[in-house]
């Protein structure tokens, strides 16, 4: 048989290659994974878990830098490829494989509420922008209510990936100015003073970054978690320790050092790491200062180096475990926080302690099934690493997949919803049709305020002023406020379409008292409100409003003083967790919706709205629309087939039900533009 390879060779193409991997780093690995694990397991227990994180990047920037620093003396101009193309082949193809099984997940366990914003993660986790959305989603007021999501943990890869296609471009960049900028120099200096400018940009870069990190913190924490900037400097300090490690000037010096002294980095670094995942109070600003905490724990112990079996945090790798579990940490990463996520929805309860050791003991099983069927055979196969181009195309396949299943499931999802318009829903009033389907769809109702904040300010800028309806109208109307006016828009457009009348909108985030500081412009736009000569401004905002009543009933009392013509529109009832959880378990069948209610108590009393008692106070006239929503026991989370509510516990109508109401909430109108 002449196409056959002898035995030996095929036994030796099959098998996998062991690189010279440093045991104190798999230590490390095994603490860092260890760490977020049991933090999301245990947070009271394990508080600063999460800085596990932390090491890893530290870790990454280590072994990246050290790896790029042997080669960039080559010139190789494939060298850029060769890494994109080996991170590719080693991160890749098991991301995609964990992303499309949470698919499977989401749609098995996860409420129909909840795909679309899990669907359109996974689409960013894929191409590797998780970090992003999540920053947006931090500040966003309308994302705020949303469940965990099953690939959240992705925005540490997604920072790291954004990471690996930034460094290397920055430190060859820096390499090949450097010698061309020395052409005519001897060839000698050339490596040395290569050396000493990439240290020159690691250090300016680690600098600044810390310095941005410390004011994001302090300014916008949320966004500061999760900004690739802010966490650039953890990189770059493995990286810096990377370089002075291999620079001919310092190369072996920690070497040289007492081997006393290095076991006395090495348990400095562990106290320091142990002492921060155990202690780290729940409400310190991270990353910021705190994360020096991590960082110099995993540079101590990288530093200190593997010490054999002297008695030292490194003499862990001795124990087969605990390398085996640095192997496999990646693995263990990407799977246990879909468990986490997951687990609670399948069962119907919360996790306890045996099904936290279950989730322990699947994520350790998937991790190791993993690195013999995924992540070696991609790592190390003689196919994917026999060109450099091939190690591209199971990452590219793999994403591709991922992005193509979502973007049809979210397309089927929203093309097959049953619309207010295709005359499946009775009149206003009529009642709720059993054998008719609910609108919006679970899956849809989330994303049913089409617009309600197309001119809403959520970024601090300022007022934003819209216009709906004729310009030549017999009657204008303007509404001020926060999220709770902007939720009548759509009945309001609807009531001036109909009657000729003209809508400016003036809604904001906090501009329930719109003299507050906390709503953006908000003298501006008082100011235009009382130019304008509104014929009625429609003033409202949420029950659950920062804003005192003291506050509100001032922004409404000077528009009074004014002369504006303002009517308070009353809160609508509160939609507790209770409800939108029923909604969610009734799987879509109307006749289960229909008892998804919330006590009076509860829907009104529980989180009182004062816009009542305002209004009377300064003389005005409400507009009280409780009764289409509650009966004389409960208030109703589905009306004549529609899903009142958008989320919980924010109680932002759904567009829907706002358009349903406009003739009622256009009859109040009516009455008080009449007189």
């Amino acid at each position: 048989m002449g196409g056959m390879a002898p035995a030996g060779r095929r036994a030796e193409r099959r098998r996998v290659p062991s690189p010279a991997m440093r045991l104190d780093i798999q230590v490390l690995r095994a603490v860092a994974v260890g760490a977020v694990l049991f933090y999301h397991l245990w947070p009271n227990l394990f508080p600063g878990g999460f800085v596990g994180v932390d090491v890893f990047f530290v870790i990454s920037g280590f072994l990246i830098t050290s790896h790029l620093a042997k080669k960039i003396g080559t010139g190789s101009h494939k060298l850029l490829a060769g890494f994109w193309a080996n991170r590719a082949r080693r991160l890749l193809p098991l991301a995609s494989v964990v992303l499309l099984a949470t698919i499977g997940g989401i749609f098995a366990f996860m409420p129909e509420s909840s795909w679309k914003v899990a669907l359109r993660n996974i689409v960013g986790s894929a191409v590797y922008v998780q970090n992003w959305m999540l920053a947006n989603d931090s500040v966003n007021y309308l994302a705020r209510d949303q469940a965990p999501i099953p690939t959240q943990h992705f925005w540490t890869l997604s920072v790291e990936e954004q990471f690996y296609i930034a460094w290397p471009l920055i430190l060859l960049g820096t390499a090949l100015v450097v010698r061309r900028s020395l052409s005519g120099r001897r060839p000698l200096e050339q490596p040395r003073l290569v050396q000493r400018s990439i240290t020159i940009i690691v250090v300016v870069i680690l600098a600044s970054s810390v310095v941005y990190s410390v004011w994001l913190t302090s300014t916008s924490p949320s966004i500061a978690y999760f900004s690739t900037p802010a966490r650039v400097w953890e990189f770059a300090s493995g990286g810096l320790l990377a370089i002075l490690v291999a620079s001919p000037a310092l190369r072996g010096a920690h070497r040289a050092l007492p081997r006393s002294m290095r076991i006395a980095f090495s348990w400095a670094g562990f106290l320091v790491l142990g002492g921060t995942i155990l202690l780290l109070p729940v409400d310190t600003a991270f990353p910021g200062v705190a994360a020096l905490l991590p960082v110099i724990g995993a540079v101590l112990m990288i530093w200190a180096g593997d010490l054999g079996r002297a008695f030292a945090p490194t003499l862990l790798a001795r124990a087969r475990v605990i390398t085996y579990i640095g192997d496999i940490s990646y693995g263990i990463y990407l799977w246990h926080w879909p468990l986490v996520v997951l687990v609670p929805l399948a069962s119907g309860q919360p996790l306890g302690n045996v099904a936290k050791v279950a989730i322990i003991g699947a994520s350790l099983a998937l991790a190791a099934v993993s690195k013999v069927l995924v992540e070696d055979p991609f790592r190390y196969g003689q196919f994917w690493t026999f060109r450099i181009r091939r190690g591209f195309y199971p990452a590219i396949a793999g994403m591709a997949a991922v992005c193509v299943v979502c973007a049809g499931s979210l397309f089927f999802i929203s093309a097959t919803a049953p619309q207010a318009g295709d005359g499946a829903l009775p009149a206003l009033g009529a009642g709720t049709d059993v054998d008719a389907p609910l609108v919006p769809s679970i899956a849809n109702r989330a994303d049913d305020k089409a617009e309600m904040f197309d001119c809403f300010d959520f970024d601090g800028t300022g007022p934003h002023e819209c216009t709906y309806g004729s310009d030549d109208a017999p009657v204008s109307l303007a509404i001020a406020g926060d999220s709770h006016a902007a939720h009548w828009i759509p009945a309001l457009i609807d009531i001036v379409d109909q009657r000729g009348w003209k809508l400016t909108t003036f809604v904001g985030l906090n501009c329930e008292a719109g003299l507050s500081d906390a709503c953006a412009g908000g003298r501006t736009g008082f100011d235009d409100i009382v130019a304008n000569d509104y014929d009625l401004v429609l003033v409202a905002g949420s029950r659950r409003a920062a804003a005192t009543q003291e506050a509100t009933a001032d922004y409404w009392g000077q528009l009074v003083d004014s002369g504006v013509p303002v009517v308070p529109i009353v809160d609508v009832p509160y939609n507790p967790a209770s409800a939108f959880d029923c909604i969610d378990a009734s799987g879509g069948e109307t006749r289960a919706a229909m008892s998804c209610t919330t006590p009076l108590a509860a829907a009104l009393d529980a989180v009182a709205d004062q816009t009542m008692s305002t209004g009377l106070k300064l003389g005005l006239d409400p507009i009280d629309l409780t009764d289409v929503f509650c009966d004389s026991q409960v208030c109703n989370s589905v009306i004549d087939n529609i899903v009142v509510y958008q989320d919980s516990p924010a109680s932002h109508l759904t567009t829907t039900f706002s358009h349903h109401i406009s003739p009622i909430l256009g009859e109040e109108i009516d009455k008080r533009i009449q007189g």
